[in-house]
Parts: structure tokens; C-alpha cells; sequence
């Protein structure tokens, strides 16, 4: 197994621990036990610490070790805004790029959020329970991912692959997802989708923009009520079969056949 794999293995592992609240803000990050748990050796272990800390994941303090870092108000902020200006210029390329295929996708993750919510209102619920919120992370981060790699644009699919800002982002502690912020979601989702399939990319670029930014609006009021005192985030355990697939459309091909022409408009 090449070392390139391991340090990928050790990463995804590392990355888990942290989105199912095993790996809490503060707490500490032991190489040794890592690579036990993994079944790998130290290297490529402190090889993905240090990727982590590199993008801001973890920390390295003087006399403690390594920690998960506490995401800050101004992490938020930062974060936001490079999602907003990348996505929206992504959602503009995928309107004019985006295959019938990909647009079968967005349909099925879009339909999945909106019998997420039927499912909830049916059984009298105001929130998502555990496996309903596990659903509605994984069907709202791919239909994400989804466009992003639809756009066509390797640098912007790189950035996001790298700074893996879809995944910080929904590891940052957040409000249970009430029926309310799951149909705004579908709302949004649904509007864009419209958009990609009529090939109007100003629409896209304009809808995604304003989904991102109320969705920033709504991080950063959960967290002026409840991080400041430093509560514990919420942990998401999104499954490992979601980080897998995940990684397979950051890394999935980009590139369009030549000859390509742009796609010919779809009638929402």
C-alpha cells in the first residue's frame, strides 16, 4: 500500500473522529493511539496531523501536542465567504456545463431533503431525529459537491477538496435542524436546480449566493447564543460511507470530452 494511501487513510480516519464527536474541540490528538486504531505505522499519522493543521483543522500547542482547534467567529465568517464566492461562480459554469446525468442526481438529492421533511411532518416531529439529520447532511452536502465538480473547473474543485470547506463547515457546531431550516433548504435547492436545468447562470450564481449567505446568517447567530460560552458542538457522525463517497467526486475527473459543446437548455 503506497504511502500517499496510508497518509489518505489516516486523514479520512482522523477527519471521522471529528465529525462523530470522538475528536471534540480541545481535546487532544494522540499520533500513537491514531495509528494504533488505524493499524498503520506513526508516518503517515503525522503526516495527516500536519495536513490537518495546515488547513486549520488542528492545532500544535506549545506543551500540550496537537488539538482539535475551536472554530472561531471569524472562522465562519472566512469560511462563508470563500464557499460563497466559489460556489456561485461554480453554480454559473454548471449551468452552462452540467450533463443530463448530473442533473438526474440533483433531482434524486433534491427529492430525498423534500421526503426528509414529509417523513418528519407525518410523524408530528418538529426536528429531524439522529438518522433523518444523517440523511439530510449527506443528500445537502452532495448536491453541493455535485455542482461544484459539474462546473468543469479542476482549480476550484482542488480549493474546495483541499480546504475541505463543505466539511469544516458542517462540522462547526450548529443548531438541530428543525422542519423549518430543512425546508428552506429544499426551497433553495429546488430554485437552483431550476436554475441549472434552464441553463441560466445568473440565476444559479445569484441563488446559490444568497442560499450560502442565509446560511452563514443562521450559523453565526447559533453561535453568538451558545459557542461564546463554549458549549459542546453537536456532533454529526456522518457515516463513513458518506466521507467515502465524497472523496471519490473531490477526486472524481473533471474534464469535458473533447468536442464538447455547451448543453442545449432543459426546460424546468
Amino acid at each position: 500500500m503506497s504511502s500517499s494511501h496510508l497518509r489518505q487513510q489516516a486523514y479520512d480516519y482522523i477527519q471521522g473522529q471529528i465529525l462523530s464527536g470522538e475528536l471534540t474541540p480541545g481535546g487532544h490528538v494522540s499520533e500513537l493511539s491514531l495509528a494504533r486504531a488505524i493499524g498503520i505505522s506513526r508516518t503517515p499519522v503525522r503526516e495527516a496531523v500536519r495536513q490537518l493543521v495546515h488547513e486549520g483543522v488542528l492545532e500544535q500547542v506549545p506543551r500540550l501536542g496537537t488539538i482539535v482547534r475551536s472554530p472561531e467567529r471569524q472562522d465562519i465568517v472566512d469560511l462563508y465567504e470563500l464557499r460563497e464566492a466559489l460556489e456561485s461562480f461554480a453554480a454559473s459554469q454548471a449551468a452552462e456545463r452540467i450533463s443530463a446525468e448530473d442533473i438526474v442526481r440533483l433531482e434524486r438529492l433534491c427529492e430525498e431533503i423534500s421526503r426528509l421533511a414529509s417523513e418528519a411532518k407525518k410523524a408530528g416531529a418538529s426536528a429531524l431525529d439522529a438518522a433523518g439529520l444523517k440523511r439530510f447532511l449527506a443528500a445537502d452536502l452532495a448536491f453541493h459537491m455535485v455542482m461544484i465538480r459539474a462546473a468543469g473547473n479542476r482549480r476550484i474543485l482542488k480549493t474546495v477538496a483541499d480546504s475541505r470547506v463543505l466539511t469544516r463547515l458542517f462540522s462547526t457546531p450548529r443548531q438541530r435542524h428543525e422542519l423549518e431550516i430543512v425546508e428552506k433548504t429544499y426551497h433553495y435547492h429546488s430554485r437552483i436546480l431550476r436554475a441549472l436545468k434552464g441553463a441560466d447562470a445568473t440565476a444559479a450564481r445569484d441563488l446559490l449566493a444568497e442560499h450560502i449567505r442565509a446560511s452563514r446568517q443562521e450559523a453565526l447567530e447559533y453561535y453568538d447564543r451558545h459557542c461564546v460560552a463554549k458549549t459542546a458542538p453537536f456532533p454529526l457522525g456522518l457515516p463513513p460511507d458518506l466521507l467515502a463517497e465524497l472523496n471519490q467526486i473531490e477526486q472524481g475527473p473533471v474534464d469535458r470530452p473533447a468536442g464538447t459543446r455547451k448543453r442545449s437548455r432543459v426546460q424546468a
